[in-house]
């Protein structure tokens, strides 16, 4: 890999416990530090130039304790799972034309039968969204949200498995954040 001083390094932050890395580009934090995940408007088409769309899908999902029951609206599909966050780091980036720099938040994401999700009114939040899904690789993806039909935040997706070879998905991922900073 290439001595690029802003590199990413999926090893700092992939364990036993963790399946999954997101890295969001966010505006530089305020004076409150508040970390600021949305993109500017503009990020489709910007992504669109460089990189083939393979997923436009709209979700709703029910949030309820360590669940979350999702629904895709457009194919009927519906599973359950349970995020857990394990590590987060917040990193400045300098010297970078943009001004930006990254969250990464590592999580363990289990999949469960649908009938564990509780037949309830009590559910903690409700939350429709859209994503729109770019796959650079199998494990690999640059994943642009947009809730409210406004508020759009833009991530890479690593996908974890044991028998990966990091140092390609670490050149990857540093490869797309050199081109979108």
């Amino acid at each position: 890999m290439s001595n690029y001083k802003n590199n990413i390094d999926l090893n700092d932050y992939i364990n036993d416990e963790i399946n999954i890395v997101e890295i969001f580009f966010c505006k530089k934090q305020n004076i409150s530090n508040i970390i600021n995940v949305i993109a500017c408007e503009d990020i489709d088409s910007k992504i669109e130039e460089r990189y083939k769309k393979s997923r436009d899908e709209k979700y709703k999902s029910y949030f309820m304790k360590d669940k979350i029951y999702t629904y895709e609206l457009s194919n009927d599909n519906q599973y359950v799972t349970s995020k857990m966050k394990k590590l987060s780091k917040y990193i400045v980036r300098k010297n970078m034309p943009l001004n930006s720099d990254l969250y990464i938040i590592a999580s363990k994401i289990d999949k469960y039968p649908q009938y564990t999700f509780p037949c309830t009114n009590n559910i903690d939040n409700i939350s429709e969204y859209s994503i729109k899904e770019y796959k650079i690789s199998n494990r690999i993806s640059i994943i642009i949200r947009t809730d409210d039909e406004k508020t759009k935040t833009l991530s890479i997706e690593y996908r974890h498995s044991l028998n990966v070879e990091i140092d390609k998905m670490n050149e990857i991922i540093n490869k797309i954040i050199r081109l979108n900073c």
